[in-house]
């Protein structure tokens, strides 16, 4: 955390960083219900242009809900949370925006960070400059823009990420939210788990940044006894009444009483027939099946580049190309495939039945059938499975974390669609991978049933082995092994299918670090589930065309 007052780092606002008066938003006749249960009902309030204002309440009153609604990273129809009412963003123009039309100038500061650890600090602040909403966003004053908030939040560029110590991923994640000139900063409990003086260095931070940047800073906490000396207003969110009421200064000094009595949670145990759990099943089973169907509906469209900063899109296909088909992954492939050949090979003619007699008769025809055999199915098949265990869990755990570590809503807040910034880039991923780890497997694979057969037939050579081998797949005045339009479409049918599958069990809700781990297994399961059935699929009409 800094080591300095914060505030003594104040210096003169630039006439480019004013934003007049700012931006208010108004909150009228909002009602929040959580499942069964109502958080606020028919409340109004307004979180004045330019200021630090507090939002308190109890623990579980709805306090992070509410910035989730106002970041826009829960809509009216979210499940298992819906709102209605109106949320106005005031300009200083006049000019009115909803959280629905996706231009409201909003960041948000995570209890986590939510900082992507695959990109460097400059890049962390620079992608949401990319892809910020304002339309200058880009300029060549913007590229200089996330250095110089860096050299002034005391954040250093010379490392990972990862590595930096709690207060520089907190300053790095201010620079990050207040980089796209955003009028309305959210923080989300940024004093939790903090010891006091480190608390105070973070509120200094935040008055700091808000003199500096005029920033709307709207802070989520329950830590007012740090948080109100900077507070320009204190707004509580009142679980008994179901409202939003600002507290006069003079009742700061008693903000306990003010806020009453945690909200008594519920003791009734809900009972539930068989019949119900059945019924709760079958729904979650057709609607997972249904975003299945539009998703496989919609894979044409997935696959367009639409992506409002070329520069990051090809950035996370080549991250994904590396997850999946990576050096480890071509190693690991090598190594199955080395494997598999070899033990073709030598299998077919080291248990051939009357071996002295039959193997000088059929040895031409057994090569033909190996060759045939390995580019055909078995290799596909190994490798394809291999692929779904092992690059489809590598992704599933990068986007698990993702969702675990709030990232995917970070990047909503910058203005990135993650599904369009990681989803199309992870099936082109598997598009490109799947194909070249498949061929890399084969490759390895004739080598080493090349190595295998010599092993036994030395004096017949490897131009006889080379021979027969290749000749059930070689076609005459073609590059093309014989088949390779039946081959690449399955590997094709099999690499989408194991991206859609490993996103969808990535991308689904992730609370702790075992659900990420049960997403994982889903992946592993699902996705070598379908690859069997595409080949099995392919052969009923693959082989009765070669037949």
């Amino acid at each position: 955390m800094p080591t300095e007052d914060a505030a003594s780092q104040t210096q003169p606002e630039s006439p480019s960083e004013r934003t007049s008066e700012g931006t208010s938003i108004e909150i009228r006749q909002l009602t929040v219900r959580a499942g069964q249960r109502i958080l606020l009902e028919n409340a109004s309030c307004t979180f004045p242009a330019g200021e630090v204002i507090l939002l308190l309440g109890c623990s579980g009153v709805g306090k992070s809900v509410l910035l989730k609604i106002l970041a826009g990273l829960i809509d009216a129809t979210h499940q298992g949370i819906q709102y209605d009412g109106t949320i106005a963003f005031v300009g200083s123009d006049g000019g009115r925006r909803g959280v629905a039309d996706g231009s409201h100038p909003v960041s948000v500061v995570f209890q986590n960070f939510a900082l992507l650890d695959e990109l460097s600090p400059l890049q962390n602040v620079q992608i949401a400059l990319d892809h910020a909403r304002s339309s200058n966003s880009g300029n060549i004053s913007d590229k200089s823009r996330a250095a110089e908030l860096l050299t002034d939040l005391r954040v250093p560029t010379d490392r990972a990420t990862a590595v930096l110590s709690g207060g520089q991923q907190q300053r790095l994640a201010i620079a990050r939210a207040i980089a796209p000139r955003s009028d309305v900063v959210l923080y989300d409990e940024p004093t939790s788990g903090l010891d006091a003086r480190t608390a105070e260095q973070v509120a200094d931070l935040i008055r700091e940044t808000q003199q500096r940047y005029r920033r709307t800073s709207i802070l989520v906490t329950h830590d007012y006894e740090t948080l109100s000396r900077i507070a320009d207003r204190i707004i509580l969110l009142d679980h008994t009444q179901l409202k939003l009421t600002e507290l006069p200064k003079s009742a700061w000094s008693d903000l306990p009483a003010a806020l009453g009595s945690p909200p008594r949670a519920a003791t009734d145990a809900i009972r539930h027939s068989w019949k119900d759990t059945v019924r709760d099943a079958a729904t979650t089973f057709l609607a997972r099946s249904g975003i299945l169907v539009e998703e496989v509906l919609l894979l044409p469209i997935s696959l367009l580049p639409l992506w409002k900063s070329w520069r990051w899109g090809l950035r996370y296909t080549l991250y994904y190309i590396r997850l999946v088909a990576g050096p480890s992954a071509c190693v690991y492939i090598a190594i199955a495939g080395m494997i598999l050949g070899y033990v073709a090979q030598d299998f077919v003619f080291r248990y051939l039945p009357f071996r002295q007699f039959t193997e000088p008769l059929l040895t031409e025809n057994l090569l033909n059938a190996t060759g045939f055999s390995l580019y055909r199915f078995l290799v596909p098949i190994l490798a394809t499975i291999l692929i779904a265990a092992r690059s489809g869990a590598a992704v599933s755990a990068d986007i698990g974390s993702k969702v675990y570590g709030n990232q995917l809503d970070a990047m909503k807040t910058i203005g990135m669609n993650p599904a369009r910034s990681l989803r199309t880039p992870i099936l082109y991923a598997f598009l490109l991978g799947t194909p070249c780890l498949v061929l890399l497997s084969y490759a390895v694979a004739a080598v080493t049933a090349a190595f295998a057969f010599l092993m036994t037939h030395q004096d017949l050579g490897i131009a006889f082995w080379d021979a027969h081998f290749h000749k059930e797949l070689e076609q005459p005045a073609s590059i093309f092994y014989r088949g390779s339009g039946w081959l690449i479409a399955k590997l094709i049918c099999c690499g989408l299918g194991i991206a859609m599958i490993s996103w969808r069990c990535g991308v689904s809700p992730k609370l702790s670090g075992a659900e990420i781990s049960q997403g994982v297994t889903r992946t592993i399961l699902w996705a070598t589930l379908f690859v069997l059935f595409v080949h099995f699929a392919f052969s009923l009409f693959e082989f009765k065309a070669v037949m």
